[in-house]
């Protein structure tokens, strides 16, 4: 018999960050992903999974105009119709990938009469410009949609402040495979340096003059810390005469955008992992956390992170990771001091945070989590009575 198809549509198939989608997607067992983007790249990065197949489609109805333009220069064939595909591939149920995206789906889901299911991942419910062009759309599809999905409790009262019903929300966290990832415990470097990494693109909710100014600081207390950053992004410029004012360059490393085994290599070189996440002037924020957060756990890295969205829900506070407020400088920068000064609290913290992630963010058993939603939303129409689940 085969399995049950459930779409699943996006802006693009995939954003180099997206590993946290990717990884469901080639996950699931009991359902066949059928997945429609209006862009397709990053190919090799994310290749197609087994047993799952991919269209392109121009924009549904109600997609915004600069979203249709960006599709049209960057189609070059594929489906006409998303309706046509759905019907083709038997689909029992769509999912859409960002708050927009399924805006463009209300529509087709009062013609097709297929269950509906929402995942938001962070700007597409903080960042104000969204919220102001959505408004109405949101109210809508909060009405309309079956099943939205958050990261964490931050996430789900974030939904929740903007209308949508608790009923309707669920708590599907962040998945990575922990076997894909080796843990160790890091020596005690003595005099040599402390490498703390941190990854991800350069805007402003990311954190990374935070981190600058808490590296600057830490360094009067211990000059052995040494900053490594992967990522690129419009802050880059900006960042780098920051450095040169805090006189930190020479401990800095940016090495840009890099293919995923450097980061990988980076990972298991590092002795600390540091993720400052802010809300930024905009109101973009963290969707719940950075899957990178997870990984540098899988790695069995000691983390220093801020208390922001649902970082706190995906690190043991006080086990694996240490945590300041946002924008609290002083903070990091001691909880750096701390650990660079504390080696022997590194393979405690690496093994807490291995743990975490294999009891509560490992793909295998959260994607079973999600396929059992899809049937009972296929074949219900509800996810169920009650507040969202925030275990």
């Amino acid at each position: 018999m085969s399995r049950p198809a459930v779409a699943h549509v996006m802006e693009c198939y995939l954003g180099a960050t997206e590993t946290f989608i990717h990884d469901y997607l080639a996950a699931f067992r009991r359902v066949r992903p059928v997945i429609v983007a209006r862009r397709v790249e990053s190919l090799d990065l994310f290749p197609v999974p087994e047993g799952a197949s991919l269209h392109r489609s121009p924009p549904a109805r109600g997609t915004p105009a600069w979203a249709a333009a960006a599709v049209r220069r960057s189609l070059s064939g594929g489906e006409p119709h998303m309706e046509s595909i759905f019907a083709r591939e038997e689909v029992r149920a769509v999912h859409a990938h960002f708050g927009p995206v399924a805006c463009g789906l209300l529509e087709l889901r009062r013609r097709t009469r297929l269950p509906l299911i929402v995942s938001f991942y962070g700007y597409d419910a903080s960042m104000r410009s969204v919220l102001r062009e959505f408004a109405d759309r949101y109210r809508r599809l909060f009405d309309l949609g079956d099943l939205f999905l958050a990261e964490g409790p931050a996430m789900a009262r974030r939904l929740e402040s903007l209308g949508c019903p608790s009923s309707r929300i669920r708590i599907q966290r962040i998945a990575v495979d922990p076997s894909r990832y080796a843990a160790r415990e890091r020596p005690d470097p003595g005099s040599g340096p402390v490498r703390v990494l941190m990854c991800g693109r350069m805007v402003p909710k990311k954190g990374h003059a935070a981190a600058l100014r808490a590296l600057a600081e830490a360094r009067r207390r211990d000059p052995r810390l040494e900053l490594r950053l992967v990522g690129d992004g419009p802050e880059r410029p900006a960042l780098e005469k920051l450095c040169r004012s805090l006189g930190v360059e020479g401990s800095v490393a940016m090495l840009g955008a890099s293919p995923r085994a450097v980061f990988l290599r980076e990972l298991d070189a590092a002795h600390l992992y540091l993720q400052p996440s802010r809300t930024a002037p905009d109101g973009d924020s963290e969707g719940g956390a950075p899957t990178a957060l997870l990984e540098a756990q899988a790695c069995g890295l000691p983390v220093v992170a801020t208390r922001h969205a649902d970082i706190p829900y995906a690190v043991r506070e006080g086990d694996s990771a240490l945590l300041a407020d946002e924008e609290d400088e002083a903070g990091l920068a001691e909880a750096l001091v701390t650990l660079a000064g504390s080696p022997s609290w590194w393979g405690p913290m690496g093994r807490s945070g291995r743990a975490h992630v294999e009891q509560r963010h490992d793909v295998r058993a959260l994607s079973t989590q999600l396929e059992v939603l899809y049937a009972t939303v296929a074949e219900t129409g509800a996810p169920g009575a009650g507040r969202w689940d925030a275990s």
